[in-house]
């Protein structure tokens, strides 16, 4: 039995983000992995500096369960629906009018953000990533404001 691409990816995320075993990165990047984002921010580049920003993204969450919703693969590449769910482990980072609501109410410090990766993968690791996610969503959920139209829909 060979070991997909898919199995990659779904072996990666439950290792990495739901046991949070970030020390264990190198087994499913390789060591001149690039991770790059839809926003035009540089790409992080390389598995150390991966695995600083990964610990970093991880130790947001006092607990984090990544679901592989769904996976395409074709040849070396695998793009990946995702759910990535959690508590805010520091309450400091909701926004003000949220931090006493959840210190109160914990269900509110329970986040959940969608995405999209495509990942490539040569010789059984990840070589580069494109991940997408919901920003949006995971500033609503975080109490950041959002803004306000006017009643009359904009018309003087």
């Amino acid at each position: 039995m060979t070991y997909s691409n898919a199995e990659l990816i779904h072996d990666y995320a439950d290792t990495i983000w739901n046991k949070g075993q970030v020390d264990q990165l190198g087994r499913f990047m390789a060591a001149d992995v690039r991770m790059y984002g839809l926003g035009g921010e540089p790409p992080i580049i390389g598995l150390d500096k991966l695995r600083q920003e990964t610990a970093r993204w991880r130790g947001m969450y006092a607990d984090a369960t990544m679901t592989v919703m769904s996976t395409v693969s074709e040849d070396d590449r695998v793009a990946w629906h995702w759910t990535l769910s959690g508590t805010i482990a520091d309450t400091g980072m909701l926004m003000p009018n949220m931090r006493q609501l959840a210190r109160e109410i914990p269900q509110l410090a329970q986040i959940s953000v969608v995405g999209m990766t495509i990942s490539t993968v040569q010789d059984g690791k990840i070589t580069e990533e494109t991940t997408q996610s919901d920003v949006a969503e995971f500033l609503k959920q975080i109490g950041y404001p959002t803004p306000q139209l006017p009643q009359d829909g904009g018309h003087a």
